[in-house]
């Protein structure tokens, strides 16, 4: 009876049982045992487990099977088995020199078990993966983890920290701000985030701190390099806007990306504008434009922006003021860049240049009149050098001439040798060609305007006279000449100019004919002569003292003097001079 109630127990009960005699053989094998091992009672009953059960021999539950019959002391343990690749929590009795057995499969605990360290070990990952320094404590303070980064900021180990209490390890950070945010996050239950210089490391912290019912979760990152370039740009911002207070400059900062436009108070002073009741951009600065300058300045800051090699741009236009006025303004800007070279911001200055351009604009017209001044006394003064000289050489060398001929003559042949007769004719011719020569040079070097005798005139005087004289071709050009437009000293500059180039060419060209053509141009007077002669090499410096002449005199008129001629191919000289 007492076996058949034994047998009952063992048969109802949840666990797996079996038993082992001295001689490891079964002696019993209940029902939740087959369902498990997968064997039936009577396939196992007085048969060996190690033989039956082969995989499970060099495990360790041979070892601790025959610990539990030598020792007589219970055993429980955790146990794989290879056959079946599951596991079990096995309890082990010793039992009459054996041993009894109660087992159970544990694979869903185990499974479960394994899930949760993965899924813990993942949540511990992620703490040390974050570039946050993390630590929790409990409510006593006492820190149960932190990351990496915490002990590379806060510089202790991890085995340092864990299970210690916060403020005895940092005792310096007691009744600072942080200290009493913590505990406010704590009682107040609330999500807190802040920052905080903590002294005595000299750093600044971010810190966001998130109660729970157990303690603290504290993130924090170490932010001193972002204070301090915090600081400095507000330095510079600063310093940026004393700059903008102390230059009469209108600076302007443009946010390409965000079409914003930032004014300086230079645009209040310089133009007027109320900047504090604006909000610039781009097209309001445009439209203030002067309308004929618009489009070209326009283009012309794309076209910066549009070369990447390019940082500076300039532009002079007209700019208008609040009372509708324009404004001459010189604008400088720098563009800025990306690492990949696309513009980003503009930051420039608009100067107010129009007293500045006006008052050049006066100097220029002084500098006019007073090169007027100067070019009325040079020409003056060489005309009145020339006619003193032509006076002189007119009225006292040609008749100093005059009179030794007078008196050759009166030398007849009986008075001497036939030869010395000779020598005195001769003499006399000599003289007689200096005496023409002289009367020609005191001529040409009169003034020609006397009488209200006209350019037209004078030039086709010294034409005829020339190729009377020479028997050279002169073709004479004058069309639509308004003399009335031409003053006293530019007529007489012009008629200079032409009668030293008809000596050069006279001397130098061996030229049969001369294209002489003089016509008006809007404000310019244009002389151009022309021969067929030898030509001369541009290439080399020349020495003649003709041309210098020509450029000196056109000089004072602002003018331009321009040379073509090659060797074999004829000359030609082109005089632009302005009318006033």
């Amino acid at each position: 009876m007492l076996e058949l109630q034994i047998r009952e127990i063992l048969e109802s009960i949840s666990d797996a049982f079996y038993a082992l005699d001295n001689n490891w053989n079964f002696t019993y094998f209940n029902k939740e045992a087959e369902n498990l091992l997968l064997k039936r009672a009577d396939e196992v009953l007085g048969k060996n487990i190690w033989e039956l059960f082969p995989a499970s021999v060099h495990t360790p539950i041979r070892k601790i099977y025959q610990k539990v019959a030598r020792t007589k002391k219970k055993e429980s343990f955790e146990y794989y088995f290879p056959g079946d690749g599951k596991w079990y929590e096995i309890n082990a009795y010793p039992s009459n020199g054996g041993i009894s057995a109660y087992f159970k499969n544990i694979d869903e605990r185990k499974m479960a078990a394994v899930q949760l360290e993965k899924a813990h070990q993942e949540k511990i990952d992620i703490l040390e993966s974050i570039g946050d320094a993390f630590f929790y404590v409990n409510k006593d303070w006492v820190i149960t983890y932190c990351n990496k980064e915490t002990e590379r900021i806060l510089g202790k180990k991890r085995v340092d920290l864990i299970g210690k209490n916060l403020w005895e390890e940092y005792p310096e950070a007691v009744d600072t701000a942080i200290y009493h945010q913590y505990h406010r996050a704590l009682e107040t239950k609330e999500h807190l985030t802040f920052e905080e210089f903590y002294k005595p490391m000299q750093i600044w912290l971010e810190l966001t701190v998130y109660p729970s019912p157990n303690g603290l979760s504290v993130n924090f990152k170490d932010i001193t390099q972002r204070k301090e370039a915090d600081l400095q740009l507000k330095q510079s911002n600063e310093r940026f806007e004393k700059v903008t207070e102390a230059t009469h400059d209108a600076i302007w900062d443009w946010n390409i990306i965000e079409n914003t436009l930032y004014w300086g108070a230079g645009f209040k002073i310089l133009f007027g504008y109320q900047i504090e009741k604006i909000t610039p951009t781009l097209e309001s600065w445009s439209n203030h434009i002067h309308p004929e300058d618009q489009e070209w300045v326009l283009e012309s800051i794309y076209g910066a922006l549009d070369k990447v090699d390019q940082s500076n741009w300039v532009a002079e236009y007209r700019y208008q003021k609040s009372d509708g006025s324009f404004a001459d303004v010189i604008d400088r800007g720098v563009v800025i860049r990306d690492e990949k070279g696309k513009p980003i911001r503009m930051v420039g200055a608009m100067n107010d240049v129009t007293e500045k351009k006006q008052l050049s604009i006066q100097l220029d017209r002084e500098r006019l009149i007073k090169q007027q001044e100067i070019t009325d006394a040079v020409i003056t003064a060489e005309e009145n050098e020339r006619q003193e000289i032509g006076r002189e050489l007119h009225d006292n060398i040609q008749q100093i001439l005059v009179s030794s001929r007078l008196f050759l003559t009166m030398v007849e042949e009986k008075d001497i040798s036939k030869t010395g007769y000779s020598y005195l004719q001769e003499t006399n011719k000599l003289i007689m060609s200096a005496i023409e020569e002289i009367r020609k040079l005191s001529h040409s070097m009169i003034t020609p305007f006397v009488e209200k005798t006209t350019l037209k005139e004078a030039i086709d005087k010294l034409v005829i006279n020339t190729a009377g004289a020479t028997g050279l071709q002169i073709k004479l050009d004058i069309r639509g000449l308004d003399e009335t437009k031409l003053s006293e000293k530019l007529r007489l500059t012009t008629y200079r100019i032409i009668q030293e180039q008809f000596n050069n060419i006279l001397k130098y060209a061996k030229a049969s004919t001369v294209l002489l053509k003089l016509v008006q141009e809007q404000e310019q007077l244009v002389l151009k002569i022309m021969d067929d002669g030898i030509g001369v090499d541009l290439s080399k410096k020349t020495t003649g003292i003709g041309l210098m002449n020509i450029k000196t005199r056109a000089s004072l008129f602002d003018g331009e003097v321009v040379l073509h001629s090659e060797p074999g191919n004829g000359f030609e000289l082109l005089v632009r001079m302005r009318l006033y």
